[in-house]
């Protein structure tokens, strides 16, 4: 909070980014005197709340707004609610409530703050001021992201479940009694996340699966809807599915199978744009894409950010998989040197794919996902396991680590 003018709008942008770029989800709320307006004077949002409507979302391919009209204001304790799934909520300009406050006092608007005493967390000035608590410099922003991870975000993780409820217990009792996982395995699970890359013919098993084990949560990123094509073998979807986003579909049967989890949807294309920013929220990612551009992409995030991906790829009859840890082993582009093109590889549009081969490598790549989670087991680092279906033989390829290669070689 501060004075208008002070600057705490452009200290809050920096705050958001640098939490972010920490892998916190961050939500923001913002108070204002004025009047409520749906959309500029004349839009579209603006004329359906003139015309009556109560209620108006604004769509967009990155991003859904809901406003609501209102006979009263809301306390910020009846805002909160919306703001679910949140790691921290920061908001400008309540001056009330219970909220620790952070308050920015520039010399050139004010000389002293307007927040008591006993409600400050921390003040942001260009003054000498000492009012018991931390000061920091109008530049500081990371000092001021570090208070706020320390007293509020650290202490959340530390604090997280430590002992299963009676019904997980049940829910997740053969996993509970597998030789070295127990509770204490099973609490990992529910506090590791996933990014899963494609919802469809392997990303239906794979997020199926990890969903089932109790990941606690899971990253979905697809940009497609679903077709008629699709439900042969993406079986996260079905028939009443077909126009919707695929990460829509997803996310609904997944949190009817298992509401312990959190999932988290993209409908966006996995890009050289966002991937790094997702690939460092995530402890690790599982590959179901099905083109060779985006997975030199999601190999190239995961190598910067040294997260574990699962590889996989199935294609008519056969399929394949492949755990790859940066600086552990060979990666992707220590195979795949470069991508051949579009017009070289044939596609399951051209030969087509039985949609068990796709659920038996998805179902390969969770366990992947899982071992690793678990820290237990041999993981398909260095060895590229393959599948015939038709002469139903696994075979392993050993995969050496190339130290030309530009990817991974420096490391």
């Amino acid at each position: 909070m501060g004075c208008s003018n002070s600057g705490k709008t452009t200290l809050l942008e920096k705050l958001i980014q640098i939490l972010n770029d920490r892998g916190y989800r961050v939500g923001t709320v913002k108070h204002h005197r004025g009047t409520f307006e749906f959309d500029l004077s004349g839009k579209d949002t603006w004329r359906h709340a003139r015309a009556g409507a109560e209620m108006v979302a604004m769509s967009t391919p990155d991003g859904l707004g809901l406003v609501k009209k209102l006979t009263g204001e809301l306390s910020l304790e009846q805002i909160i609610p919306f703001m679910s799934g949140m790691d921290i909520v920061i908001v400008e300009g309540f001056k009330t409530g219970s909220q620790p406050k952070i308050e920015l006092v520039r010399g050139a608007i004010s000389q002293q703050p307007v927040c008591p005493q006993e409600e400050l967390l921390a003040l942001v000035s260009d003054l000498p001021l000492d009012y018991g608590v931390p000061l920091f410099d109008l530049n500081n922003s990371t000092g001021v992201a570090d208070l706020i991870e320390q007293r509020f975000l650290l202490p959340a993780e530390q604090g997280a479940r430590q002992t299963l409820s009676v019904e997980q217990k049940k829910r997740y009792h053969r996993n509970i009694q597998l030789a070295g996982v127990g509770e204490a395995g099973q609490l990992r699970l529910l506090q590791s996340s996933v990014l899963v890359v494609g919802t469809g013919g392997l990303g239906s098993p794979v997020a199926y699966y990890l969903g089932a084990a109790g990941i606690g949560r899971l990253g979905l990123i697809d940009a497609d809807t679903v077709d008629y094509s699709n439900l042969q073998r993406q079986i996260l979807h079905s028939t009443p599915d077909i126009g919707r986003f695929k990460v829509e579909s997803a996310s609904e049967k997944l949190l009817t199978l298992n509401p312990d989890l959190e999932v988290i949807t993209y409908p966006d294309r996995f890009n050289q744009e966002n991937a790094g920013e997702l690939v460092r929220t995530y402890d690790i990612v599982v590959d179901a894409t099905d083109n060779l551009a985006t997975r030199f992409i999601i190999n190239q995030a995961c190598v910067a950010e040294g997260k574990p991906f699962i590889y996989g790829g199935v294609l008519s009859m056969v399929g394949q998989c492949m755990t790859i840890l940066p600086g552990k082993g060979p990666c992707f582009r220590c195979i795949f040197r470069e991508d051949p093109g579009d017009k070289a590889i044939k596609t399951t549009l051209d030969v087509g794919i039985l949609g068990s081969v796709a659920g038996i490598i998805g179902t390969i790549e969770a366990t992947e996902a899982v071992k690793y989670l678990l820290g237990q087991g041999d993981l398909l680092v260095g060895r590229m396991l393959t599948m015939d279906a038709l002469g139903m033989n696994f075979m392993e390829v050993e995969v050496k680590r190339d130290v030309t290669c530009p990817e991974c070689g420096h490391l």
